[in-house]
C-alpha cells in the first residue's frame, strides 16, 4: 500500500480542503492519510468561517503520520495561521519525506482569508524551502511577491528570481490571465518548462486547485518527473470535473 499525506483544512462542504484531497488520492491509488489544521464553515460558493487547530495538536497528528506510515508524497494546503506553519516546518525537519507539494491557499475565491498576511515572510522563509513544488495561481502569487502580474512571461520572470529565493519549484499556473489556452509553466532553480493546454470553462469547479495540487504529489510519489506528474495532473483534473459537472 502507498500512503498518501494531506495537510489541510477541513472543507464540510467535501468540495475542497482535506476530504478533496483524500478523494483524489484514493482514486489513484493511495490510502489516504491526513492532518487538520483548521476547521472552516463553507458551501460550494462561499467560505464564512475559519479557525485554526491548535498548533501542537497538528504536530501530533503529523508525527503520527510520518512515523506510522511509509509516507510517498504530502499535499500542503490552507494553513491557517503562523504557528501551524512553524509547526508543520519542525515536523518535516524531524521526519523527511519527499514529494511535498504545497498550494498556498491565503484566501477563497469568495474572499475569506485562510492565512493572517502578517505570517506570510513566516511561510515562504521557514516552509517553502521544505516544498519539492509550489502551485500558486495568480492572486496567491501576486501576494507572494507583492508584485502585480499582467501576463505569463511576467510570472516566469518573476519565479525564476523566486525559486533561487524561496529554493523550491514553482508551477506558474495560467487560469487567471486572458488567454484563449491556458498557459503555464514549471520553473525550476535551473530550467524552465512552458506548457499550454486547453481552457476548459465549468459550471461547478470549487477545488480545482486542490485536485491538482493533490493529484501533482500523487504522481510525483510514483517516480513521475515534475513535466510527467504535471500532464497526468492535469488530465486528471479535467476529466473528474468533466464528469461531475451534471452530477453536483
Amino acid at each position: 500500500m502507498e500512503y498518501f499525506l494531506t495537510i489541510a483544512a477541513s472543507d464540510n462542504s467535501g468540495g475542497a480542503g482535506m476530504q478533496h484531497d483524500m478523494k483524489v488520492a484514493h482514486t489513484l491509488g493511495y490510502w489516504a492519510l491526513s492532518a487538520v489544521t483548521g476547521i472552516t464553515v463553507q458551501n460550494f460558493n462561499s467560505v464564512s468561517r475559519v479557525d485554526a487547530l491548535d498548533s501542537h495538536l497538528l504536530q501530533s497528528q503529523i508525527k503520527e503520520c510520518l512515523t506510522s506510515f511509509p509516507v510517498k508524497a504530502v499535499k500542503i494546503g490552507a494553513i491557517c495561521s503562523a504557528d501551524n506553519i512553524l509547526a508543520i516546518a519542525e515536523s518535516l525537519q524531524r521526519y523527511p519525506v519527499s514529494n511535498i507539494v504545497l498550494d498556498p491557499v491565503l484566501s477563497s475565491t469568495s474572499g475569506k482569508d485562510f492565512l493572517n498576511p502578517s505570517a506570510l515572510n513566516v511561510l515562504t522563509e521557514q516552509l517553502f524551502p521544505l516544498t519539492d513544488l509550489i502551485t500558486p495561481n495568480r492572486p496567491e502569487f501576486e501576494i507572494l511577491t507583492g508584485k502585480n502580474i499582467d501576463d505569463i512571461d511576467t510570472a516566469i520572470a518573476i519565479a525564476k528570481d523566486k525559486c533561487c529565493e524561496w529554493n523550491t519549484s514553482i508551477l506558474v499556473k495560467g487560469g487567471h490571465f486572458n488567454s484563449t489556452n491556458i498557459t503555464e509553466a514549471i520553473v525550476t532553480n535551473t530550467e524552465v518548462f512552458r506548457l499550454e493546454r486547453q481552457r476548459k470553462q465549468f459550471r461547478y469547479q470549487h477545488g480545482t486547485g486542490c485536485a491538482l495540487s493533490s493529484a501533482l504529489a500523487c504522481y510525483m510519489g510514483k517516480c513521475l518527473s515534475l513535466i510527467e506528474a504535471y500532464f497526468k495532473a492535469s488530465n486528471y483534473v479535467v476529466d473528474f470535473y468533466d464528469r461531475i459537472q451534471n452530477e453536483i
